[in-house]
C-alpha cells in the first residue's frame, strides 16, 4: 500500500508471509497507522529509505546472514532517521549482523507487537517534536 501524505505514522512491515502482513495490516490500519509493505529485506530497505517510518517491522528471515550490506542499511536507517526497528526471530542468533532493536521471539502473538508498535511510535512522536 501506498503512503498518503497526511501526518498518519508510519510502519514498514518487511515480512515474507502474505497472511502476517495482511493481519499486521488490518490492525494497524484500524488504528490510524498508514503501512508500507515488502515481502524482502532489500525491497524493504529501498521503501524505508525512501519514506522513513516511524518504526519498521522485520522479519529477520527476509535478510540472509550472508547479506550483511542489507542488514547494515538496516542499522543506518534505524540511527540515521529516527526509525525505531523491531525484529521477529527464531532465535537471537538470527540477529547477528542487524542493529539493536526490539527482538520479538517467534511465533508471536499480534497483541503484544502491536502494542511495542504503538509504544515506540509514541517515543518516535515525541523525540520529533523535541527536534522539530
Amino acid at each position: 500500500m501506498k503512503p498518503n501524505a497526511s501526518t498518519c505514522p508510519r510502519v514498514l512491515i518487511v515480512d515474507p508471509c502474505v497472511e502476517s502482513r495482511e493481519v499486521l495490516r488490518t490492525v494497524l490500519q484500524r488504528r490510524g497507522i498508514t503501512t508500507l509493505e515488502a515481502s524482502e529485506g532489500r525491497e524493504g530497505l529501498a521503501l524505508a529509505r525512501r519514506y522513513h517510518p516511524g518504526v519498521i517491522v522485520l522479519d529477520v528471515e527476509t535478510v540472509p546472514a550472508a547479506d550483511t550490506e542489507t542488514r547494515a542499511g538496516y542499522g543506518d536507517e534505524s540511527r540515521g532517521s529516527n526509525t525505531s526497528l523491531v525484529m521477529l526471530a527464531s532465535a537471537r542468533r538470527d540477529t547477528v549482523g542487524l542493529p539493536t532493536g526490539e527482538v520479538i521471539p517467534k511465533p508471536y502473538h499480534y497483541g503484544p507487537l502491536v502494542r511495542t508498535i504503538e509504544q515506540l511510535l509514541q517515543t518516535t512522536a515525541r523525540a520529533g517534536r523535541r527536534t522539530g
